[in-house]
């Protein structure tokens, strides 16, 4: 039952961070270079921002950890706000911590979920790690979809479309 559980874990959290990445890529997708650094008023962070943070934290707290790779991330460096990479090098850089997350996951080895580790002062498991890292990068494609809107108006493409019965009279409600 146990390896059923886990099982079940590592595929929800892989089917969670491609649905986050998918609804991030929907949004850049839809944005210019100016769009992607602007931001609401100077105590927000910027979607640029959030794309370099979101990589260096998912780097850190599932990457290396599951490949028992070393740490070499700048977590200051992720908020300067005057090394303004091109949207290219955002997309690139989204699709690169995608990547290297889908190849960790897939090649991981559920028996080690409960796995101790020690990340920025917590001592915690790689199901731990898994889990505030996802949820971590969940609020930020929050943020971004949020930043995304309020740019783009009523011109922002929404990406979900009701499939079943209940999911069509839910959007009618």
């Amino acid at each position: 039952m146990e390896h059923l559980i886990s099982k079940e874990f590592l595929a929800e959290s892989k089917n969670r961070f491609e649905s986050s990445f998918k609804r991030l890529f929907h949004c850049l997708d839809q944005l210019d270079e100016k769009q992607i650094w602007w931001k609401p008023n100077n105590q927000m962070n910027s979607i640029g921002i959030l794309i370099k943070h979101i990589s260096g934290n998912l780097r850190q707290w599932i990457v290396t950890q599951i490949n028992n790779s070393e740490d070499h991330r700048n977590r200051p460096e992720e908020f300067r706000d005057d090394k303004k990479l091109t949207k290219e090098e955002l997309v690139q850089l989204a699709k690169r911590i995608n990547s290297d997350f889908l190849s960790a996951i897939n090649t991981f080895n559920a028996s080690r979920l409960n796995e101790p580790k020690r990340i920025q002062g917590y001592d915690i498991t790689i199901m731990v790690a898994i889990f505030r890292a996802l949820t971590h990068l969940e609020g930020h494609v929050g943020q971004i979809i949020l930043l995304t809107r309020l740019q783009l108006g009523e011109n922002y493409t929404i990406l979900w479309q009701p499939k079943t019965e209940e999911q069509k009279s839910e959007v009618k409600s």
